[in-house]
C-alpha cells in the first residue's frame, strides 16, 4: 500500500486520556493534534517522526510533538505502551511546548527504566479513568521527560487550524461532491492560497487526499460487508466514477480491487 499522511481525527474528538499496551502495531504515516508517547518494552521498531528515522528498541521512548507525522513498524516485532495525551491533559506544559519539543528518539535507557514502574500503575487507572488522576500521570511523564531531556525549538506551521478544519471537513463529508473551489470558499480563502497551504502541510493536493480518505473509508466498510459489490462501496464513498475510484484505488495499493476484495 502507497504511503501518505492521513489525519487521524479521531484522535483529537476524543475528549479522553489515551493509555494502552499494544504490540507490533504496523502504522502508515499520520498526525493528530495530541501528543503521542511511545514506551518500547520489547523488541525493536523502525520509526519516522516528523521526518527523522530511527531505530527503537526496549526502554526507548518515542515522543510525538503535537502535529507531527509520524508512523511504526516491528523491527521485526516490538511490544508498548501507548499514551495519546489531548491539551486539557498536558496544559501545563503548553508555554514549554508552544515552540519548543523533545528530540522523538529519547534514547537514555538507563533513565527511561525510572519511569517503567509507572505504566502497569496508569494501565490499571484507566480501569475507571479519572480526569484529574491521569493529568497527573501525564504531567509527572512529560515532566520528567522535558526536566531530563534537551529541548529543540521547532517552528510551528502557520495556519494550521485551518487545514485540520479542512481535514475534519473531508473526514466527515468524504462521500459528498467535493473541489477545492468549494472547499476554499467554504473556509472563506483564496483556492490557490487553499491549495498550496494544503500541499505544503499534507505533501499531496486537496483532490488526491480527497480521494485517498474515499479509498481507505471504502476499505474499512468492505471489511464489514458480507459479499462486498464494489461499484456501490465505491458510489456510496463519494466517488463519480469507476474509471476515478479504479485510478486512485491503484494508486494507493498498487493493485486492482479485485486482487484485495477477490471480486
Amino acid at each position: 500500500m502507497k504511503e501518505h499522511v492521513t489525519y487521524q481525527a479521531f484522535h483529537d474528538r476524543e475528549s479522553s486520556f489515551r493509555f494502552f499496551y499494544s504490540e507490533n502495531a504496523d502504522t502508515q504515516p499520520h498526525f493528530h493534534r495530541c501528543i503521542e508517547m511511545l514506551y518500547i518494552t520489547a523488541g525493536r521498531a523502525d520509526c519516522t517522526v516528523d521526518g527523522e528515522s530511527f531505530t527503537a528498541e526496549k526502554d526507548d521512548i518515542v515522543f510525538v510533538r503535537r502535529c507531527a507525522a509520524h508512523s511504526l513498524r516491528p523491527a521485526p516485532a516490538y511490544a508498548n505502551y501507548v499514551a495519546i495525551v489531548k491539551a486539557a491533559y498536558a496544559d501545563d506544559f503548553e508555554k514549554q511546548l508552544e515552540k519548543e519539543t523533545l528530540p522523538p528518539h529519547l534514547a537514555d535507557k538507563a533513565y527511561n527504566r525510572t519511569l517503567r514502574p509507572l505504566l502497569p500503575r496508569m494501565l490499571r487507572a484507566m480501569r475507571e479513568p479519572s480526569f484529574l488522576v491521569m493529568k497527573g500521570y501525564a504531567d509527572i511523564l512529560l515532566g520528567s521527560l522535558l526536566q531530563h531531556y534537551e529541548r529543540r525549538p521547532f517552528s510551528p506551521t502557520p495556519n494550521l487550524s485551518a487545514v485540520v478544519d479542512a481535514l475534519n471537513y473531508i473526514d466527515e463529508h468524504f462521500a459528498e461532491p467535493l473541489t477545492l473551489d468549494a472547499l476554499a470558499a467554504h473556509f472563506g480563502y483564496n483556492k490557490y492560497y487553499f491549495s498550496r497551504l494544503f500541499n505544503a502541510y499534507i505533501g499531496e493536493n486537496m483532490n488526491n487526499y480527497i480521494n485517498a480518505v474515499r479509498v481507505r473509508k471504502l476499505a474499512e466498510a468492505a471489511k464489514h460487508t458480507e459479499n462486498v459489490n464494489v461499484s456501490d462501496l465505491a458510489f456510496a464513498c463519494g466517488f463519480d466514477s469507476m474509471t476515478t475510484f479504479y485510478r486512485h484505488f491503484e494508486r494507493i495499493y498498487g493493485r486492482a480491487p479485485s486482487d484485495v476484495f477477490g471480486k
